[in-house]
């Protein structure tokens, strides 16, 4: 979508017209989406963020000060949202078995490098998640988090060398 049919949209919205929001979910839908996913690593999770965040913007959308930034606005929407959900479930105490479905056959490793992944940084973490575990390529991923390209290159990079240092100070060989 054009900015300019972006910017149409969203002051129809404002005004009242619910089935302006609708196209905005059309458009934004599958990138709000793909950021829930490349945070949180669940699907179920990530669509239920993901409506929510919509669901959030269709409610706060007087709040947006620039009709023209809508895409940026929502991805905000979405990352704070997830790492809300972070947050929460990290002061709960909950003893999860592993995954059944794990990419690794060791349900210990996979744990391990579950753990090791969560203590990345966001901006870190959705890159590599999004590149290695949803297979994402990195122009699709720039496009997802507003970034350009060679930043995915480095944050992926540094996300790598930060994976292996957390694994090795654990005693895992990488």
């Amino acid at each position: 979508m054009d900015a300019k049919a972006e910017k149409t949209l969203v002051i129809s919205c404002r005004n009242g017209d619910r089935g302006a929001y609708a196209g905005l979910v059309k458009a934004h839908s599958s990138r709000v989406f793909a950021i829930c996913l490349g945070m949180l690593g669940n699907q179920h999770d990530a669509e239920d963020m993901a409506q929510q965040t919509l669901l959030k913007g269709f409610t706060r959308i007087g709040n947006l000060q620039n009709s023209e930034r809508f895409a940026h606005w929502i991805a905000q929407i979405a990352r704070r949202a997830c790492v809300d959900l972070i947050r929460r479930r990290k002061t709960q105490v909950v003893d999860r078995e592993p995954r059944q479905s794990s990419p690794i056959g060791d349900p210990e490793t996979y744990r391990r490098l579950e753990a090791a992944l969560a203590q990345l940084h966001e901006d870190y973490r959705v890159p590599l998640l999004l590149f290695y575990f949803n297979g994402r390529s990195t122009k699709s991923i720039a496009e997802t988090l507003d970034i350009s390209q060679a930043a995915v290159q480095t944050r992926l990079s540094r996300a790598r060398k930060q994976l292996r240092k957390l694994l090795a100070e654990k005693g895992e060989h990488v």
